[in-house]
């Protein structure tokens, strides 16, 4: 079989968080659905969702994909019912499509069994982490309004012993000094860091560029740019560079913030809802429901 375009599904195992991030998209815009839905996915939607891929491969020739568990926080779901999930998804595609499994998590909730998980199923994890403890600490808080640094410390640290590999997720944070985040991110040791956009709307962003200037993006990621461009770290990827990079030569994106190609996600929701693309919810209640 041929692979055709690389098929991204997201299975968002938890509507809930234990974290309160004053920019989050799915608790702090415009939507509130998730206050009616499960906090965690069932298992039936689990086995419903791989069949349903499985019968799409077969149908397509489709033979790689990757599979994201995603939230809210996915580390708020028990470890062996997280293992029986990636063993369900590895056998229900077996001989049909080869999976990735990653997982993004905001690393507080990080332990030994978790590491044991992550090795086991070979799981491609990513780190919310925002840069230094200030500017980390000022907007990723708790419920209580306390800062998840230090937890996120601790659970780097149990990757770190597990020998597995750091990604990051960074979103960008208005006024702070990129150079510095970026330094900071770099000390830590990573993989790869990944920017993100923070999530505005054509009625909402106009408050921003009054406070930070009609660039702010651009502000903070142009020194870093520079830094990763002019040192000689070109091996450390920069995901938003990368993509920046394929489209000035005439390819595609491979982030949905960057280009015009038809998108080739999509998201499963607690209840087995499916979204396209699900960072609509900033928008309005509902936005992102098909």
């Amino acid at each position: 079989m041929k692979d055709g375009p690389h098929l991204h599904f997201v299975f968002k195992v938890a509507s809930r968080c234990n974290l309160n991030c004053s920019y989050c998209y799915v608790y702090n815009k415009g939507d509130s659905t998730w206050k009616d839905r499960p906090a965690i996915m069932d298992d039936e939607v689990v086995e419903i969702a791989i069949d349903r891929i499985r019968r799409h491969c077969l149908a397509t020739g489709q033979s790689y994909l990757t599979i994201t568990f995603h939230g809210g926080e996915p580390c708020l779901v028990k470890h062996e019912r997280f293992s029986s999930w990636c063993r369900k998804i590895k056998d229900g595609l077996a001989g049909v499509a080869r999976v990735q499994l990653c997982m993004q998590t905001n690393g507080t909730l990080l332990d030994d069994g978790w590491a044991e998980i992550i090795k086991r199923f070979d799981i491609d994890l990513g780190i919310s982490i925002d840069g230094t403890p200030e500017v980390h600490d000022s907007l990723r808080v708790d419920h209580a309004g306390r800062g998840s640094y230090r937890d996120i410390e601790r659970g780097l640290s149990v990757l770190r012993r597990a020998g597995i590999p750091l990604r990051f997720l960074s979103v960008i944070q208005f006024g702070a000094s990129g150079a510095a985040v970026h330094r900071h991110l770099t000390s830590l040791g990573p993989a790869s860091i990944d920017y993100l956009l923070p999530d505005f709307t054509h009625d909402t962003i106009a408050a921003v560029r009054d406070r930070y200037g009609p660039t702010p993006c651009a502000d903070f990621l142009i020194p870093i740019f520079e830094d990763w461009w002019q040192d000689g770290t070109l091996d450390l990827r920069i995901k938003i560079f990368w993509n920046i990079a394929w489209l000035v030569q005439g390819g595609e994106s491979r982030i949905d913030m960057l280009g015009n190609q038809p998108l080739t996600f999509l998201f499963v929701n607690t209840d087995g809802e499916i979204e396209g693309l699900d960072v609509l919810r900033v928008c309005y209640d509902g936005a992102a429901r098909t």
